[in-house]
């Protein structure tokens, strides 16, 4: 009964003396064998540690180069976007009348003469604010729409909604 106890003990001995050879090849060398194969060991792992410190690297240049086409395109859309708001801004202008902001039009002969045929304009309180707010709906729906032609139309608006009374 003892053998087989025996046998079983020398075999996982041998087995466990392969397994540790395996973890620590310089297992069982002497002296100047062991400081060969410690250094030896200590080569492989210092070449294995350089090899990833390499290809650590080389992913570092990769993802700047990534990083750097990415910064390249975004400035590239930028400029897309400045350039298409600038021709957008030209279109708009382009296509909006030609009319000077600071002119005061209420001075002008044609003016002058329309509200001298239409003397309810200044006087009469209704009249005078449907107009002007007429007159602003009708800049923006007929923009070409300027001078005399656009003032009788005010006047033909005011009298289709009050009448044609004189003042």
């Amino acid at each position: 009964m003892i053998k087989p106890f025996l046998g079983a003990f020398v075999l996982s001995a041998l087995a466990g003396s392969i397994s540790a050879q395996q973890a620590d090849p310089c297992n069982g060398l002497a002296d100047s064998a062991l400081a060969q194969c410690r250094g030896d060991q200590q080569k492989r792992q210092l070449e294995r540690l350089q090899q990833q410190v390499q290809q650590q690297q080389e992913r570092q240049i990769q993802l700047d180069e990534q990083q750097r086409q990415i910064q390249q395109q975004l400035d590239s859309m930028r400029q897309q976007n400045e350039a298409l708001r600038a021709q957008v801004g030209r279109e708009q202008s382009a296509t909006q009348p030609g009319r000077p902001p600071s002119t005061d039009y209420s001075k002008t002969p044609e003016v002058r003469t329309w509200r001298s045929e239409n003397p309810w304009f200044g006087s009469d309180y209704a009249k005078t604010e449907f107009a002007t707010r007429y007159a602003k709906q009708l800049q923006q729906e007929r923009p070409d729409l300027v001078g005399r032609p656009f003032l009788d139309a005010i006047s033909a608006k005011v009298d289709e909604n009050f009448g044609r009374k004189k003042q």
